[in-house]
C-alpha cells in the first residue's frame, strides 16, 4: 500500500528520506544531499530502456492486483515508481528543513 496524505499525494518517499536522515544524524553524521540535474544526452537510450521496464512493471502490478497477489504487487510497485518534480521538490524542502545542505548537480549527482 502506498503512503499518501489527506489530499492523495504520495508521501512514502518523504518518510523513507526522513528516517534515513535521522539515522545519519543519530550516528553523528551530517548528511549532505546531492540531487541529480539533467541527464547527459549519451544516457538517452538507457533512460528509454528504464522507462520501458517501469511500464512493464506497472502492467505486472495491475495483473497482480487483479489476481490478489499482494507480494507481487509490492514488488512491482517498487519497480514502477515514477519520481515527479513535485516529489523532488518536497524531498529537497524536507532535508533543508532538517538542517541538511542540499546540492543540486548540473548533471548527474555522481559527477
Amino acid at each position: 500500500m502506498e503512503l499518501r496524505d489527506a489530499d492523495g499525494n504520495l508521501t512514502g518517499h518523504l518518510v523513507g528520506l526522513y528516517h534515513r536522515t535521522i539515522q545519519f544524524m543519530e550516528a553523528g553524521v551530517k548528511p549532505i544531499w546531492v540531487f541529480d540535474g539533467k541527464p547527459p544526452d549519451l544516457k538517452a537510450k538507457e533512460l528509454d530502456k528504464r522507462k520501458e521496464l517501469k511500464q512493464n512493471a506497472e502492467e505486472e502490478k495491475e495483473k497482480a492486483m487483479e489476481a490478489g497477489d499482494w507480494e507481487k504487487v509490492k514488488q512491482m510497485a517498487g519497480r514502477s515508481i515514477k519520481i515527479t518534480s513535485e516529489m523532488m521538490a518536497d524531498a529537497k524542502k524536507l532535508v533543508r528543513l532538517m538542517g541538511c545542505p542540499v546540492i543540486e548537480a548540473p548533471c548527474e549527482a555522481e559527477a
